[in-house]
């Protein structure tokens, strides 16, 4: 990874060295055959509570060509970051992306990632019975998914607050521009 042009991705993005160990990312500088489509992608694990790969995903690295994120086929959505849910504490964030999910735990915040609106499951939310407050970082981006995803998870827990990024930007966006103490502000964490 060092070196690669997913390292300095990362770091462009505000990833600190020590994030980019902990959540074991890497890059995928030749791919294996029959895998070409992964090659020159940033590749961002799920692991276990016990730092073990269950699945991978696959992020394109900036504005370049074909879709954003790969999958291996036959892989079934899960929440990204479960470690968090390990944790013991009286909040838990979810996220619509796992950079996002990653920036948020560098500013502190326990936090889990979504990989996308329509990976939600109903089944998921019975992680997050256990919290007093679950903190939805919504993306605030043209599509409207991020808020989408909060309403819809609040619609399995009462426990639920959307906490709306500023027009234009997702968690990760906002604490390049703001910093982590502005995203623990919106998020209101020292009322907690």
């Amino acid at each position: 990874m060092r070196g690669s042009p997913a390292e300095e991705y990362l770091m462009s993005r505000g990833l600190a060295p020590d994030s980019i160990r902990s959540f074991q990312l890497g890059y995928v500088a030749d791919s294996m055959p029959g895998h070409e489509p992964y090659s020159g992608r940033l590749a961002i694990p799920y692991l276990s509570p016990d730092r073990i790969a269950l699945q991978i995903r696959f992020r394109r690295i900036g504005d370049g060509e074909g879709a954003k994120y790969l999958t291996v086929p036959g892989d079934t959505p899960r929440p990204f970051n479960t470690r968090a849910l390990d944790l013991d504490s009286p909040i838990m964030c979810v996220c619509e992306g796992e950079i996002d999910a990653i920036t948020a735990a560098q500013a502190g915040l326990p936090a889990i990632a979504i990989p996308g609106v329509s990976a939600w499951r109903k089944e998921w939310a019975l992680a997050l019975h256990q919290y007093d407050h679950v903190f939805v970082l919504a993306d605030n981006d043209d599509k409207g998914q991020g808020k989408k995803l909060g309403e819809t998870i609040a619609g399995h827990s009462d426990n639920v607050r959307i906490v709306l990024m500023p027009e234009g930007h997702d968690v990760n966006s906002f604490v390049q521009e703001h910093g982590a103490e502005a995203l623990l502000e919106k998020v209101g964490i020292n009322d907690q």
